[in-house]
C-alpha cells in the first residue's frame, strides 16, 4: 500500500493522544506514523493488510471519529 494520508483525530487530552498513537503503533501493518498539520501519514508495510489489522484500524478510526472510507481497498491491496 505505501502511505495512507488521513485527517487526524481531535484529542481531548494528552492521555487520549498517547492512547491513540499507542494503539495504531501496535497494529502490525503500520510501520511508521508522521503528523503533517491536521493530517496523519500512516506508513504501511508492503503487502496485504490482514483482516485483523484492518479491523483494528477501522476500530481506532471509528473510536476517534475519523473517516473510515480512507481504509477502503486496503483488504484488496498486496
Amino acid at each position: 500500500m505505501g502511505v495512507l494520508v488521513v485527517r487526524g483525530p481531535i484529542f481531548h487530552s494528552a492521555g487520549d493522544e498517547t492512547a491513540f498513537f499507542g494503539w495504531i503503533r501496535k497494529i502490525g501493518a503500520v510501520q511508521r506514523l508522521n503528523g503533517r498539520g491536521r493530517d496523519l501519514e500512516i506508513h504501511l508495510r508492503p503487502g496485504r493488510v490482514s483482516v485483523d489489522e484492518l479491523r483494528e484500524l477501522r476500530a481506532a478510526f471509528h473510536r476517534y471519529a475519523m473517516d473510515t472510507s480512507d481504509l477502503e481497498g486496503l483488504d484488496r491491496d498486496g
